[in-house]
């Protein structure tokens, strides 16, 4: 673990903060590379420092600017010279607003699309054939119904189940692929370079960007689909889907990936400590409160909830 800023020489500290406000906000070029990697490698404080500072961009990566004080005013790094502190702000929200507003919550997403949610937010609509569009937690779609009936998966997830009324087939366009679908239940989810179909009721057909033959996905089956390849993944079980119901019922997850998910249902930063990761949990949890949820989980499996700000949730041991 790196140790706390405090601990950093200021002038070392000085160095991190200014690699980082060089690499970010700038396009570095092949030497600056180089420079950064020699300064890296030249003493284990320059490491530590480095991986403490991106830990801290990743903690309040787009958090109002007075969020992210007010909560940096209560870790060791406030005791930082002023002038640094100025910094760690500027890292912590303008530079962290760029990975956020691209990565998470890209305002230009919601500009074109037609449906759209917010951070925490499930809604439902019914298109112009009678399909139902269910969009989960910070998701947008467009629409395109003129001579063909098209839905584009802009981020997130959604759940269609398409209207019998047309022999057209409804498709779905993903970043990897395209969904053909008559009469089908099915749901996406964009994921890190990946596209997650999952098919619940009827059959669909993928058509991959590239890479693989177009491929047909029943009731009951899961797959992974990049650009060159799919995988089929294990049968998912009668859980998959409880988003709709502002659920999420986990059976034996590793703790990360409970707190992953519910993590998306709120606006922060929601951490844990690496000792604790692969312990399993078991229950039906909401996504509508999801800090509601983590407390029910400390409790039960005696786990202890570090709370800096209402923006800021730490899971660790008791």
């Amino acid at each position: 673990m790196s140790p706390p800023l405090t601990k950093v020489p200021p002038a070392v500290l000085d160095a991190a903060i200014n690699w980082s406000l060089k690499i970010t906000f700038n396009t570095p070029d092949a030497q600056t590379y180089q420079a950064f990697e020699q300064w890296l490698s030249a003493d284990e404080l320059h490491r530590s420092a480095w991986q403490r500072i991106q830990s801290l961009n990743s903690q309040f990566a787009g958090l109002p600017a007075k969020a992210a004080l007010a909560t940096l005013n209560k870790l060791p790094e406030a005791r930082v010279q002023r002038r640094q502190l100025l910094k760690l702000i500027v890292l912590a929200t303008s530079v962290g607003a760029v990975s956020w507003t691209t990565e998470r919550h890209a305002p230009w997403q919601r500009l074109v699309a037609d449906y759209s949610t917010r951070t925490g937010e499930h809604r439902r609509w019914t298109l112009p054939d009678g399909s139902v569009l269910d969009l989960n937690t910070d998701s947008a779609a467009s629409l395109d119904f003129e001579g063909e009936r098209r839905v584009t998966l802009l981020r997130g997830e959604l759940a269609l189940a398409t209207g019998r009324n047309s022999t057209l087939a409804l498709r779905v366009q993903t970043p990897e692929c395209e969904v053909g679908a008559v009469d089908a239940h099915f749901e996406a989810r964009l994921m890190q370079d990946l596209t997650c179909l999952t098919v619940s009721q009827g059959s669909i057909t993928v058509t991959a960007n590239a890479g693989f033959a177009p491929l047909r996905i029943e009731a009951g089956e899961q797959w992974l689909i990049s650009k060159s390849q799919a995988k089929r993944m294990p049968v998912p079980g009668a859980e998959h889907g409880a988003w709709r119901d502002g659920m999420l019922i986990a059976r034996s997850l590793p703790l990360s990936q409970v707190l992953g998910e519910l993590g998306r249902y709120r606006v922060g930063y929601l951490g844990w400590d690496a000792q604790i990761a692969a312990l399993p949990v078991s229950g039906n949890f909401s996504t509508v409160r999801p800090e509601q949820s983590v407390a029910l989980i400390a409790q039960v499996y005696g786990l202890h909830v570090r709370q800096l700000t209402r923006y800021w949730l730490r899971v660790g041991a008791a």
